[in-house]
């Protein structure tokens, strides 16, 4: 004699297999060997910093504590002039040894048909130091450059705006300083 099943007993009892299942599956898959690593790190004063130049106070230059960062809120120019920072920012290498730098443009965004050109350099003293950073052109890098140790060279911005920019325009850049090694 056949027994009756009341309605929805088969959809528990499939849910009940499904289960036991999964149950099955992920003692099996739960097996494995732990090995540990123990890896103390520590902090020490960056080799390469930013440090003031004497536009700083002009260009809105805020430096990090450490030195490792650099953001201006008061760079601009005017429509069809050439505004030029000689010393925006300086950087400099606090290693007894000489170090290895690149600066390089990593995005440029914002009204940038409206800039005629935005330039970033790299001086010691009077020499220019690698390739000028061209935003909006293929030149994005000073190129791999040795900084003696104590060296200090200053960085120069020279922004130019096409001829009947709107004061609502800007554009905003990101740079990163590059120090291979370590």
């Amino acid at each position: 004699m056949l027994r009756r099943r009341r309605k929805g007993q088969t959809s528990l009892e499939i849910l009940a297999l499904l289960l036991i299942a999964l149950a099955i599956t992920a003692v099996s898959a739960a097996v494995y060997n732990l090995l540990y690593m123990n890896l103390p790190i520590s902090v020490e004063p960056a080799k390469i910093r930013f440090v003031s130049g004497d536009d700083s106070t002009v260009a809105g230059a805020q430096i990090g504590v450490n030195g490792t960062y650099v953001s201006f809120n008061s760079v601009s120019g005017w429509p069809n002039a050439l505004r030029v920072y000689t010393d925006a920012v300086r950087i400099k290498n606090f290693d007894p040894s000489s170090r290895t730098i690149n600066l390089r443009l990593d995005s440029y965004n914002g009204d940038t048909s409206a800039v005629e050109f935005i330039r970033i350099k790299l001086f010691d003293g009077d020499t220019q130091m690698g390739n000028t950073i061209e935003a909006g052109t293929g030149n994005t890098s000073t190129g791999d450059l040795s900084m003696s140790a104590g060296a200090e060279w200053r960085v120069q911005l020279e922004i130019r705006w096409k001829d009947g920019v709107l004061s609502t325009y800007s554009v905003s850049l990101q740079l990163s300083l590059v120090v291979p090694g370590e």
